[in-house]
């Protein structure tokens, strides 16, 4: 199966559209003032939206969606039923795909053909009393509940694949998955403090062995991704959080090339007592490891299976009032560049890359109290931005890069 190159992730002030955004960005559009749940923008069946939940019970709100380019108001997605934007995971491709706990002790995945499409879903793996989850182009992952077992739905032309059992059983803390546009899928995840991988290989339909990458005491955040040629990079967070609060944690990455496999990983940064890296904590791309460090948002650009020295690229420092501050998300575009956006205090800032440097932050929100959970995703050379701005307006934004 082929997959498009698009990588894909409290009150607030109201001002007027004028007061928004810095050129490029064009002036954030609100498209919803009914959101509870975190927006995705994904790209899915050549059309862009950005999904999230609307108004209700937990598992009873509907998701709504948007066109990217903000010109009608978000509607109700039909058959997206039992689905959580912030705890499920969501990605685009040749079809849309979701994966969540659907709160009945089952796993629930779905796909679209379009955002202006239904969804099809179905229940999958053994009875859990919750999951760890990740989604990518044509890629559900998920990990049932200690002690569990790691588990693989891939998408096969117009349906969902069976479901495969990825991982020995033991206390999966947390889960990742990428794949690349040979239909190529890298899970990875954090088994009872063991981090480790597994390809599906497209051209021969298999799965490898499980590789061990490294040792954690608690994954508290992972990510991955996959090149064309299966190069690939993983990042995580190694810190433990309990009802006490948090231990001294540490920033970690280790990547591999087409030929050579991963190397042992590198420490990139470290966090004191109760210094929770803030936001989704890290997101990678094949060239590059980007997370919410110690002082600042943080990026390390990665040639071959070598990791460099971490640069600053955004001066927002974790926030211990306010969980979201930090990295929010990262999405790079078929031509090598990428954006990186971030939650701070008051506004959302977007990073961008031009294929060789960061460039300095760009305000994509304007003035807002505690604007949070950014998702941005690539069309082309347009970056689409979203995030939810008083507790339920969705604003999206847009840059050609």
């Amino acid at each position: 199966m082929k997959f498009p190159r698009i990588l894909v992730a409290t009150a607030a002030l109201a001002f007027p559209a004028s007061a928004h955004a810095a050129p490029p960005w064009n002036a954030p559009v609100s498209v919803s003032s009914q959101a509870t749940a975190a927006p995705h923008v994904l790209f899915a069946g050549g059309a862009g939206t950005v999904a999230f939940n609307g108004t209700g019970a937990t598992f009873a709100r509907p998701v709504l969606h948007a066109p990217v380019d903000g010109s009608t108001q978000a509607v109700p997605w039909p058959g997206a039923n039992n689905f959580d934007t912030t705890y499920g995971a969501v990605a685009g491709g040749e079809r849309a795909l979701y994966v969540g706990s659907n709160g009945q002790q089952r796993v629930l995945v779905g796909q679209a053909a379009g955002p202006d499409m239904p969804w099809r879903t179905s229940l999958r793996g053994p009875k859990t009393g919750g999951a760890r989850v990740a989604a990518a182009p044509g890629a559900a992952v998920f990990g049932t509940f200690d002690p569990g077992y790691v588990y693989l739905v891939r998408q096969e032309g117009q349906t969902l694949g069976p479901t495969q059992k990825l991982s020995g059983r033991g206390s999966i803390r947390s889960v990742a998955v990428a794949s690349n546009a040979g239909g190529d899928i890298l899970a990875v995840w954090d088994r009872a403090g063991k981090i480790e991988a597994r390809y599906w290989y497209a051209s021969s339909e298999r799965l490898s062995a499980v590789k061990e990458l490294g040792t954690t005491d608690a994954a508290l955040k992972l990510s991955v991704s996959l090149g064309d040629d299966r190069r690939a990079v993983v990042g995580w967070i190694d810190q433990r959080i309990n009802e006490g609060g948090a231990a001294k944690g540490s920033a970690w990455a280790t990547a591999r090339t087409a030929t050579r496999g991963f190397r042992a990983p590198k420490q990139l940064d470290t966090y004191g007592v109760n210094q929770i890296a803030g936001g989704v904590g890290v997101k990678t791309a094949p060239n590059m490891v980007v997370f919410s460090g110690s002082d600042a948002i943080k990026a390390s650009l990665v040639n071959g299976r070598s990791i460099g020295t971490p640069q600053v690229i955004a001066p927002i420092a974790p926030d211990q009032s306010f969980a979201d501050i930090g990295l929010g998300d990262l999405a790079t575009s078929a031509g090598g560049k990428a954006v990186v956006a971030v939650a701070a205090k008051d506004r959302i800032w977007a990073v961008p890359f031009d294929g060789s440097a960061f460039g300095a932050p760009e305000d994509v929100s304007g003035p807002e109290q505690e604007p949070h959970q950014p998702s941005v995703a690539f069309s082309g050379d347009i970056a689409y931005l979203a995030w939810q701005s008083t507790p339920t307006r969705v604003e999206i934004a847009q840059r050609p890069l």
